[in-house]
């Protein structure tokens, strides 16, 4: 795949991007004293202030570290792990946390806590007109026995739709699943035993580590930037000998709302090919992006990556299609899927199939896009004129959600979700996001149930219990 140009990047990743370069060619080597912010904006025609954002970012990716009084120093090469990144086991969820799983996406006044958008989002008034009209000239379509790995004709339509976003798929690989929950399942299934080490970004969505823990699974978490998963610590995991798989969602993360670069994109490939492990891809916000083009999935760059996916954010939450695409091992994923839940109902299968070879499917998107970018925008404005001073905003990519970070002294996320819902207003606190809880600082919001006074309310009151009256206004910074 041919890399963007860099001016498609913001001038501090152009800059990091060259500096980087030269840190890992060895032009710039271990305790070499880094060029100044001064002479950086200088040489590259930028102001201090973005000379300074570049080198943060390679601060963040521990290639560089400040020193007080000094300046930044190539940093020394790693050869440990840092604490967060060991293996750790899952215990069992503490009684707070499990109380709080069991209310998110339960029903209350002011919907921000779900990833996934109100009904009139989706095409389900057609989706139910073709429903009955297939089960009127196909009564088999109910009647019949499910067996088998999914509706051939859905499958034809996943396979021709995934080559025009660089996926050369095959209908043999493909199973169809009961959402992309199960895909994952499958996928880590096939995978791992019992026991294995299974790096995810931190943070990364809660059901992922509710899933590791009920297969018995180890967490590795790898700690996620602007930029996406931190590649130079997941390499030292890696060499470590701790993985035997990785899940990663490279496209809108969920929560950060991050889609890795085509760079990264590859150098994480063809880690996980360097070291033999399987790399499992959510990819279920794709089709959701906010940019002009759908950014390719990791499988667009090796048959060797395992791609999970579902019509869930995209058609209708209650559908419950998802796919997976097994690659080498759909065998194993397709006896899996056999000895578990068997098959996936045909009945909405035919439908979303017609709804896809119709075309009906590529003007919904571009409606949902646009309406979920509109939505995202206000929800952020309102964020930066509400919210106090401090608080930190990501800038998603695409998808429905918003990613946090409060203030220092604001209340912790757990009493902020426990005063919210005594407001009728639902969030996703953000401790749950990480198997130690260390985001208890940080929240997920999601804008796809419209922008009205109900939810504009509802993110003044949340800025009112961080301890600010509402009509204050401060300035949030971009994450």
């Amino acid at each position: 795949m041919t890399a963007p140009a860099m001016s498609s990047f913001p001038l501090y990743q152009q800059i990091a991007r060259k500096l980087r370069a030269s840190i890992e060619a060895g032009t710039l080597p271990a305790g070499a004293k880094m060029p100044s912010v001064r002479t950086l904006g200088k040489d590259h025609g930028v102001s201090i202030l973005t000379a300074l954002q570049a080198l943060r970012l390679l601060e963040q990716e521990h290639l560089v570290e400040a020193r007080p009084k000094s300046g930044f120093y190539v940093a020394p090469q790693r050869d440990t792990l840092p604490a967060e990144a060991r293996p750790i086991e899952l215990a069992p969820l503490e009684d707070q946390a499990q109380t709080h799983l069991s209310i998110v996406g339960t029903p209350c006044r002011v919907r921000l806590d779900l990833a996934n958008g109100e009904a009139a989002l989706y095409p389900v008034a057609k989706l139910g007109i073709l429903m009955r009209q297939l089960i009127y000239r196909d009564p088999t379509l109910l009647g019949n026995h499910v067996r088998g790995t999914g509706h051939p004709p859905l499958k034809q339509q996943i396979v021709r739709r995934a080559f025009d976003y660089g996926c050369e798929l095959s209908p043999q690989e493909l199973v169809i699943t009961h959402g992309c929950i199960e895909s994952l399942a499958l996928a880590l299934r096939a995978v791992t035993r019992p026991g294995d080490g299974v790096a995810v970004e931190s943070p990364t969505y809660f059901v992922i580590l509710q899933m590791l823990r009920s297969l018995g699974l180890r967490a590795v978490e790898i700690s996620a930037s602007e930029r996406g998963m931190d590649l130079a610590q997941l390499k030292l995991a890696l060499k470590a000998g701790q993985l035997r798989a990785v899940i990663s969602i490279a496209n809108i993360n969920n929560p950060t709302g991050i889609t890795l670069s085509p760079e990264d994109k590859s150098r994480l490939v063809a880690l996980a090919e360097r070291y033999d492990v399987a790399l499992i891809e959510d990819d279920i916000y794709g089709d959701t992006h906010f940019d002009p083009v759908r950014p390719r999935p990791l499988r667009a760059l090796s048959d060797k990556v395992i791609l999970c996916s579902s019509f869930s954010k995209t058609l209708a939450p209650g559908i419950r299609v998802g796919w997976v695409a097994g690659g080498r091992w759909s065998s194993a994923i397709a006896s899996m899927k056999y000895s578990s839940t068997m098959g996936t109902a045909i009945y909405p299968q035919a439908a979303i199939a017609e709804f896809l070879r119709t075309g009906g499917y590529d003007a919904h998107l571009r409606k949902l896009r646009h309406t979920l970018h509109k939505q995202m925008t206000r929800m952020r404005d309102a964020i930066i004129r509400h919210f106090p001073a401090g608080t930190v905003a990501s800038n998603p990519s695409g998808g429905y959600v918003l990613w946090i970070r409060l203030p220092a002294g604001s209340l912790s996320s757990r009493r902020l979700f426990e005063q919210a819902r005594r407001e009728g207003i639902g969030i996703a606190p953000g401790y749950l996001f990480a198997a130690g809880g260390q985001f208890d600082d940080c929240i997920r919001l999601n804008a796809g149930f419209g922008w009205n006074k109900d939810v504009e309310h509802a993110i003044q009151t949340l800025a009112g219990m961080l301890g600010k009256p509402w009509p204050i206004r401060c300035p949030a910074e971009d994450w």
